[in-house]
């Protein structure tokens, strides 16, 4: 784990420096653009993350080595989940923290908490389909559909702007605010239901990484 740590360490931090420079330097005001950028960011920075530390652990074939260790398929799974979460709730924080430093309109900053939420439960998620995909098909596999992935997240948006948000005559920002005024019991239950979620993907990882021959 702190082996892995000192990658997801590194691709953090340099995530959170250019958005604080592209904030504070470019930006300088809160936006709906920013609340977007702020979410995409976030996902980008956790698989980012996981995408470089897989690619050195493909490259030492680090998990050929660990088998030759006393150490659990289990263990070695449980670190990835847990740095994955960590990396997460790290973000998540640090971009509540800049609100505290960029001006805006006040429920921008209660959408922007809502939707970095969102985000980071999709990340999580993402990741921990990854992890699985990494030990039941392999690293080549992975790579394919970390492209995917990312397409996809990326342009998503633009294709609902296009196909959905335009013909009912809605902008994001309406979106963002009416997602805002759901019940507040509903932003208890989603993170609990994605933590569960996480938690099953965790177990079917572990069974991947129990089952892999390498």
């Amino acid at each position: 784990m702190k082996k892995n740590a000192i990658y997801f360490i590194q691709h953090t931090v340099a995530i959170m420096i250019l958005m604080t420079l592209y904030f504070y330097f470019v930006r300088q005001e809160f936006s709906d653009g920013m609340v977007l950028m702020q979410g995409l960011w976030l996902i980008l920075a956790v698989e980012g993350a996981l995408i470089v530390n897989e690619k050195i652990e493909e490259k030492s074939q680090s998990y050929k080595f660990l088998r030759c260790l006393p150490i659990k398929d289990r263990e070695v799974v449980l670190s990835k989940f847990t740095l994955v979460l960590l990396t997460t709730a790290i973000l998540v924080w640090y971009n509540n923290i800049l609100y505290l430093f960029i001006p805006g309109p006040e429920y921008l900053y209660t959408i922007g908490r809502v939707f970095l939420l969102l985000c980071a439960i999709f990340a999580i998620l993402l990741a921990a389909v990854s992890y699985i995909i990494i030990f039941r098909f392999g690293h080549s596999v992975f790579v394919k559909f970390v492209w995917v992935a990312m397409i996809i997240t990326m342009v998503s948006p633009i294709l609902i702007f296009e196909l959905v948000i335009l013909k009912m005559d809605m902008e994001i920002g309406e979106i963002m605010e009416r997602l805002a005024q759901l019940h507040w019991l509903t932003w208890v239950i989603m993170p609990i239901c994605g933590l569960a979620i996480f938690y099953l993907l965790y177990q079917i990882a572990t069974r991947a990484k129990e089952a892999a021959k390498g």
